[in-house]
């Protein structure tokens, strides 16, 4: 990729005042291609002028230099998006990615992100179908200037010529020849067919990793306004704590101190510096009433109480009936803990006031849920906020709460300056939501020839996603229930998907080691044979060179497999296991993956790698725990998450599906990672263990059991 591809979102924060989206859609020419939303564009004819409706969203734009600006609601939080865009734009459009300029994740500039998602699969698949009807634009302008049929026009490398003659060469943004032209996209043309392609279905190094290695790329700690003060916040001393009053004289008297802001819900102190605003804030003395709160040792049977049915989530055949009729019959609990998300940038934001409007700088996945969450807390319309979008240390859905940026606007407001609020390292693991612990009953029957006639299986506190079965059950009956949870708790990455998968993926490796069968051969005799995970279970199998043989073998290898967002991962993992210690070390981790069609190669394997990783994290050691209201895993030291050193010999087989849309990236090979792992760990031991994580203690009382 050209070093010269631009990222004006990224190393080059815009400030409080800097052009709209409006200001320059009005004031631009060029061709500007929008999603009407039910407006209609005028002068939709033929090369003619428009005007354009505040109603227009524009995501793309061609200026008469040729350069390319593409407007995207969803910022790049780490996962690649940004390259993979503009692959996506570049290839449809028939320009060099160097043309590309990116505007992300800032409110005022881009398209409001109505259906958050999996963005290549949401956002990629409309910014596809923006550069084709752009594409389709600069043919109809050619074909003025040549008086030829459209056939007989070429786009490529920036220029527009004609097939039979190439010294008509043309860059792209001199067709519009000074005009303004606004297309509504209502019905794009199809996009290019795949044996086209030259750009998607290539490795392009990420455009973000110069940034981020010469220290360029700008997060919220790096933003600096003019007359910037900080903030810390007061926190009870426990979850559900009442504050009763509240004595802020000798933290307001301290050095740095500009002001202790006192609100009906919270108490900042603001300082010229935010080490200095720390300080302050132990000076203030508060007094709080303290709820009973229950433990972590009562979490599983609290769940279980509090439970309410939330959804039928599958409800097919007579369960009841194959049931009682069936051969063998097994049923097990499943339990994982909450989880915290850990990024390694804590949260942090910025606000400024500008007489009605306000500025807020965040790192989020989320600007406009930002926007009108600070609307609503300051009673502002949502035009009078802008959320701009930074640089992003990490977020896997942890970031999508606004507390710290309306935090930050109501200080902004009550100060008149510009204020920055961030968060220790303690307060981040202690005062963001978590992923919520689950309980999961799985019950099914089995026919004399060993086939699962009946499946059953009730998901608390977790929720849907990943609970339906890939497997063709004839009889099956899921449900998902909400309960009462003693934490705050959250979307991260996937949210109960790995513990719904969890449960299944033990579970069946657990009856078929009851029933002599090769784990893999199983899992595809229950698979419909032309289905896309079983492709991708066979290609883990050929590509591992799978031995058949039923558990415990001895040998330490675990197999698990799942689907999400149309998306197919099948993983194979490798432990070894110390019987003294019950330490487990993950050797290895075969992953075959097929997510339709694969924009960057290269970038889909890092995000299937890196929640491999992630995911031996909640696997084997994290784990939130509290007592009273009081979260006791407040830093890496009581809460350690995985390092260069756990991380496992890696493979990584991409099954290219071109015929498919792209969908989900990374998500879901975090789904069966801990399955596989705890496959693993029966497969080398003989013991099953049933809840994560799957700590030393948990595995070596296991193993004591069998002394």
């Amino acid at each position: 990729m050209s070093s010269d591809f631009r990222d004006r979102g990224n190393t080059d924060l815009p400030i409080p005042g800097s052009m709209t989206r409006r200001e320059f859609l009005r004031l631009t020419t060029g061709v500007i291609v929008v999603f009407a939303l039910g407006v209609e564009a005028e002068g939709q004819g033929q090369g003619a002028a428009s005007a354009v409706s505040d109603d227009l969203d524009a995501w793309l734009h061609i200026a008469p230099d040729s350069r390319v600006t593409v407007f995207t609601p969803t910022p790049e939080v780490g996962q690649g998006v940004r390259t993979s865009l503009a692959q996506m734009v570049a290839e449809e459009l028939s320009v060099p990615v160097s043309s590309l300029d990116m505007i992300m994740g800032d409110t005022d500039r881009v398209p409001a992100d109505l259906a958050p998602g999996s963005t290549i699969a949401t956002i990629g698949l409309r910014l596809r179908a923006a550069a084709a009807q752009a594409r389709a634009i600069l043919v109809e302008l050619a074909t003025e200037v040549w008086r030829v049929d459209p056939h007989a026009v070429r786009i490529r490398d920036g220029q527009a010529f004609l097939a039979d003659d190439p010294t008509t060469a043309t860059p792209i943004g001199e067709l519009t020849r000074g005009r303004r032209l606004v297309r509504a996209l209502k019905e794009p043309p199809s996009p290019k067919p795949a044996e086209s392609y030259r750009l998607v279905g290539n490795s392009i190094p990420s455009v973000d990793g110069p940034s981020v290695v010469t220290g360029s790329a700008r997060f919220v700690a790096d933003v600096r306004l003019p007359r910037m003060v900080y903030a810390k916040l007061l926190h009870p001393p426990c979850l559900g704590a009442q504050l009763i009053n509240a004595n802020a004289r000798a933290a307001a008297e301290q050095p740095g101190v500009i002001a202790v802001v006192e609100q009906r819900d919270f108490i900042a102190v603001v300082a010229i510096r935010p080490d200095l605003a720390e300080k302050a804030l132990r000076h203030v003395r508060a007094t709080w009433e303290e709820s009973e709160h229950p433990d972590f040792a009562s979490l599983y049977e609290d769940l279980r109480t509090t439970a309410k049915l939330a959804q039928s989530v599958t409800e097919e055949g007579d369960v009841e009936t194959a049931l009682a009729h069936a051969q063998y019959g097994f049923s097990a609990c499943y339990r994982t803990a909450f989880v915290a998300h850990a990024p390694i940038e804590p949260h942090g934001a910025a606000a400024a006031q500008d007489g009605d409007r306000v500025t807020i700088y965040v790192g989020t996945q989320r600007p406009f849920a930002h926007r009108d969450a600070v609307a609503r807390a300051l009673r502002l319309s949502p035009d009078r906020v802008r959320v701009i979008t930074t640089s992003v240390g990490g977020a896997f859905g942890g970031k999508d709460e606004a507390d710290l940026s309306i935090a930050a606007a109501r200080l902004a407001r009550a100060t008149g300056r510009p204020v920055m609020v961030t968060h220790t390292r303690e307060e981040e693991l202690a005062w963001n939501y978590f992923r919520p612990a689950a309980l999961i009953d799985v019950q099914c029957g089995v026919s004399e020839a060993g086939n699962i006639t009946a499946w059953v299986s009730d998901a608390f506190n977790c929720g849907s996603r990943g609970a339906a079965s890939p497997y063709a059950f004839p009889n099956q009956r899921v449900n998902s229930y909400d309960c009462d949870s003693p934490l705050r708790q959250g979307h991260w990455r996937g949210n109960g998907g790995s513990a719904n998968t969890l449960a299944r993926e033990v579970h069946l490796d657990h009856v078929a080691s009851e029933l002599g069968q090769d784990p893999v051969e199983f899992r595809l005799r229950h698979l419909a044979p032309d289905s896309r995970l079983a492709s991708v279970v066979r290609a883990a199998a050929e590509s591992y060179r799978w031995q058949r043989r039923p558990a415990p073998t001895g040998l330490g290898i675990g197999f698990a497999c799942a689907t999400d967002s149309g998306t197919s991962v099948a993983q194979i993992a490798e432990v070894e296991v110390a019987r003294f210690t019950g330490e487990v070390r993950v050797r290895r981790v075969l992953t075959a993956y097929e997510t339709g069609l694969i924009i960057n190669p290269d970038g889909l394997r890092n995000q299937i790698e890196g929640a491999v990783i992630m995911g031996l994290g909640f696997a084997l050691r994290e784990a939130v725990r509290y007592e009273q209201g009081r979260i006791l895993t407040d830093t890496f030291a009581s809460y350690p998450i995985p390092t260069i050193r756990d991380a496992p010999a890696l493979d990584t087989v991409l099954i290219p599906n071109p015929e498919q849309p792209p969908r989900a990236g990374g998500t879901p090979a975090i789904f069966p990672i801990a399955a596989a792992i705890a496959n693993a760990i029966f497969d080398a031991t003989g013991e099953r263990i049933r809840e994560l994580p799957l700590s030393p203690g948990r595995v070596r009382a296991a193993l004591r059991s069998q002394a």
